[in-house]
């Protein structure tokens, strides 16, 4: 080994930018937590949060989350050993101080995506949003939904009738065997506290309103992944189009990315103070007052439009004219406005003809019933001009798969096996960690380690550690 810890790691590795990186973080500023000063001088000096943060910093860049890999890390790994100044803090204290500053690692990620902009490593013109599923510490087991206590409750009092009655018949005969009747009771025995426990998991879901119950992790939802269904967070990120850099990386547990385009595409102009840009996303993020929330602070959405039933006409195929406010099918008649309604306080118009329908000789691709109606909502301008962006420019959307699918395959990777921690909050902490470690690996790959180095040192340097 070298004489001189300093001698450990060489020029060229980037656990010297963490260590400069850090440096200049104010970490009180960020919200971590500070040890207080011991009375009268009187114990062993605290750790400064400082080392805790490079060693997370550099456990996450490498796949090491435990608390005690991380220990193990401390003792026997070079660069550890440099980047903590030789100290080795034990497992509980390493965990708990992620547990303790869950919400300031998202300050951490923030300065650095400041530091890629410094870089103009963000394009800030074309972004993609997409979300993934990822496993919680809840087995599926142990998350309940109401229809699935409610079979449960159903299955239960099936069984209970069949022991009851089989209990009746041992005890008409006389040579019933002991043994049986009280196997049959001591079943009868776990099936009303099964009962009692599936009665109070119902009463807490509708006292609560959740939708679901989970034993191990509350905040964790079933879900369908992927792989199948899983109880876990929807992560939803959104990458920049020029190096693939992530902007916003946020866990949530809410099933579906339905409702969530609009949020992340306000959270990601925040992030990267911009003042318009192009949003790409699939058809699952497709809601109306998400695609004109949007394109009223700037960010341009471009999502497919729900495909109709197969084989039948969508809304597509129906021409709006604005002046004689009336719509026009595929066959050449016109559908006149009707009645209007109101769905969740939007206005919704409805266009029609029966008469028309009921001569049609395409009425088989158009409508299965009696005949067509065409919805419009009032704000419809909002989708027809997303849709005239799409005719435009139609080699944008296609992009959305290249520019961040493969982020997702990174960050799996960086987090193989699910969340080690519980609960969205701590969860939110291991999504920072994630979001920092993938960021670094991309702007080392299209910069290199020297030019980070360069930009880290050229800034003032906050006070040493204690």
């Amino acid at each position: 080994m070298p004489a001189r810890v300093e001698d450990y790691v060489d020029e060229n590795n980037p656990v010297r930018f963490l260590d400069a990186f850090v440096e200049r973080l104010d970490l009180r500023a960020l919200g971590f937590g500070f040890p207080k000063e011991h009375p009268q001088g009187k114990g062993r000096p605290a750790y400064h949060p400082g080392i805790f943060v490079r060693l997370y910093l550099y456990g996450y860049l490498q796949g090491i989350r435990s608390s005690r890999k991380l220990e193990n890390e401390c003792r026997r790994n070079v660069e550890v050993l440099w980047l903590l100044r030789q100290l080795t803090p034990d497992f509980k204290t390493i965990a708990d101080f992620r547990k303790d500053n869950a919400a300031a690692f998202k300050g951490v990620t923030r300065e650095f995506t400041q530091l890629c902009q410094q870089l103009d490593l963000f394009g800030r013109q074309l972004l993609a949003i997409d979300g993934t599923k990822i496993k919680a510490q809840n087995a599926r087991d142990q998350n309940w939904s109401q229809s699935k206590l409610e079979k449960q409750l159903a299955q239960a009092q099936t069984r209970m009738a069949e022991y009851l009655q089989a209990l009746d018949e041992a005890d008409a005969q006389e040579s019933a065997v002991p043994e049986q009747v009280t196997g049959l009771r001591e079943k009868i025995k776990r099936l009303q506290a099964r009962e009692v426990q599936t009665r109070q998991r119902l009463d807490t879901l509708r006292e609560t309103g959740a939708g679901q119950l989970s034993a191990s992790d509350p905040d964790s939802r079933g879900m369908k992944g992927n792989s199948g269904h899983l109880v876990g967070y929807n992560v939803q990120g959104a990458v920049d189009a020029k190096h693939h850099l992530l902007a916003v990386l946020e866990a949530t547990n809410l099933p579906v990315d339905q409702g969530q385009l609009a949020t992340m595409a306000q959270a990601a102009k925040d992030e990267l103070a911009m003042d318009q840009a192009d949003v790409l996303a699939d058809g699952g993020y497709f809601k109306n007052q998400d695609i004109k929330d949007c394109q009223e602070m700037g960010m341009e959405p471009h999502l497919p439009e729900p495909a109709a039933p197969e084989g039948l006409y969508g809304k597509q195929d129906f021409q709006y004219e604005a002046a004689s406010n009336t719509y026009r099918c595929p066959a050449g008649a016109v559908l006149n406005f009707h009645h209007q309604t109101e769905d969740k306080g939007a206005l919704r118009f409805q266009y029609r003809n029966p008469e028309a329908c009921a001569q049609c000789v395409v009425r088989a691709r158009c409508t299965k019933a009696e005949y067509r109606t065409v919805s419009r909502w009032e704000h419809e301008d909002s989708i027809e001009r997303m849709n005239q962006k799409l005719a435009e420019c139609p080699e944008k959307l296609p992009k959305r798969k290249t520019l961040i699918e493969h982020c997702w395959g990174t960050i799996k990777w960086l987090l193989p096996g699910g969340f080690l921690v519980k609960g969205l909050g701590k969860v939110g902490a291991e999504i920072s960690l994630v979001h920092f470690a993938y960021n670094l690996k991309r702007v080392l790959a299209v910069i290199g380690l020297q030019k980070l180095m360069q930009v880290v040192s050229n800034e003032l340097p906050q006070p040493k550690m204690a």
